[in-house]
């Protein structure tokens, strides 16, 4: 249900943050204002956004190796959201995406540190987890 409910923010904050075009598949330059010829993007904010829609599909076949790719970059830029969506998306395996656990984590102290306040309950979720499957062994 979090996964849900953090799709569900992010995509309505794109929304409302202005981001109209959709990458068409394979060409993420067509993003209205944020995408390099390169297939880069040019701010944090835009870089999540193409993740976001690479993971929910809009406007674009569902890539999680390229929506991770986009939320890691944001994230390395500071978005604290951005390090929560990647985190999400190695601890689901998302998209397609191999799981990792300890990449989640990573990600999702990064997103605390950063000052997410979801990043740091999802952190603090995942650390209680970790320490109820370390007893039960």
């Amino acid at each position: 249900m979090q996964k849900s409910v953090w799709l569900g923010l992010l995509t309505g904050m794109m929304i409302l943050g202005g981001c109209t075009e959709a990458p068409s598949p394979g060409n993420t330059g067509s993003f209205k204002g944020s995408a390099s010829s390169a297939g880069g993007c040019s701010s944090a904010k835009s870089c999540e956004d193409l993740g976001v829609r690479y993971i929910t599909g809009d406007g674009v076949r569902i890539d999680g190796y390229r929506a991770v790719r986009y939320l890691e970059r944001a994230c390395s830029m500071g978005r604290g959201s951005a390090c929560n969506g990647a985190a999400f998306i190695y601890a689901d395996a998302e998209g397609g995406v191999k799981q990792d656990y300890r990449k989640a984590l990573d990600y999702w102290s990064r997103a605390c540190r950063l000052g997410d306040q979801t990043g740091c309950a999802n952190y603090d979720l995942a650390q209680d987890k970790l320490a109820e499957l370390r007893r039960s062994r």
